[in-house]
Order: C-alpha cells, then structure tokens, then sequence
C-alpha cells in the first residue's frame, strides 16, 4: 500500500469532512499560491489555514462550521482562525455576513469570498482557479 503525504491526507480528510467542492478549492487556491510567480505575495495568505479558509469562504460556509471543521481537521487553533479571518477581511480577500437568529443569541456569521480582491491581490481570475459553486457545501458535523 503506498504512503500518502500529509498534504494528501489532508486533503483527503477534508474531502470526507466539509465535502467535494471545498476539497477542490482548496487544492485549486494551494496549487496556485505555491507558484513561483506567487513569491512576493505576504505568506499569510499562501498557507494551508489561509487558503482553508478561502476554499470555505466561496462556498459560503458558516464561520463556526469553518472553525469546527479546521478543529477536527488539525489545521489551526481557534485563535489562529480569528486572527487569519481578520487579516484577511483586512486585506478584502473576504467578508462576513450576519445570518440573524430566531429568537436570542449572536447572529451567526456567514463567510464570503471577495473574487475582485483576490484578482487584485493574485494577479489571476478566480474562475480559472475555483470551481464557483454557491450553497453546494457539505453540512460540516
């Protein structure tokens, strides 16, 4: 039996985890940041948290399920996903969007990905690296 990688296990996992599409962005987004090309480009947005997070981001997943999922997964610590989201809604690669409860509590954050910025930032159109799917994403447990 051949030995896979980390970075394919990953993969794999989060294949199993937060379903097709976001396994596919994430490989796609990974692909292309680790070019070359990319070298100048802060290395914030180039690891496998950032990038992690702006796969979950075009398939508009919930902030919490994205937490949960990077948790299980082994990808970053709660804070480190704070901070990483941050910088990012910093930089415009993405934005949030409040989902109001019914009834008490917080509203729930929605992630969206910014594919002017990206373009801006990445000096590429995002379709040719992600797969543009809206609601499509796996129900992350």
């Amino acid at each position: 039996m051949a030995k896979i990688s980390p970075s394919e296990e990953l993969v794999v996992n989060i294949r199993e985890l937060c379903g097709e599409a976001i396994a596919n962005d994430y490989v796609n987004i990974m692909n292309q940041v680790s070019q070359p090309r990319f070298s100048a480009i802060k290395n914030t947005f180039k690891d496998s948290t950032s990038v992690f997070i702006m796969a979950c981001a075009n398939s508009n997943i919930l902030y919490k399920d994205l937490r949960e999922a990077g948790l299980k997964l082994g990808i970053a610590s709660v804070e480190t996903f704070s901070r990483r989201i941050y910088e990012m809604r910093r930089a415009g690669l993405i934005y949030t969007e409040s989902m109001h409860n019914k009834g008490p509590g917080r509203p729930k954050l929605r992630l969206r990905f910014n594919p002017n910025a990206f373009k801006e930032m990445f000096n590429m159109e995002p379709g040719t690296v992600l797969t543009g799917h809206a609601e499509e994403h796996k129900a992350v447990i």
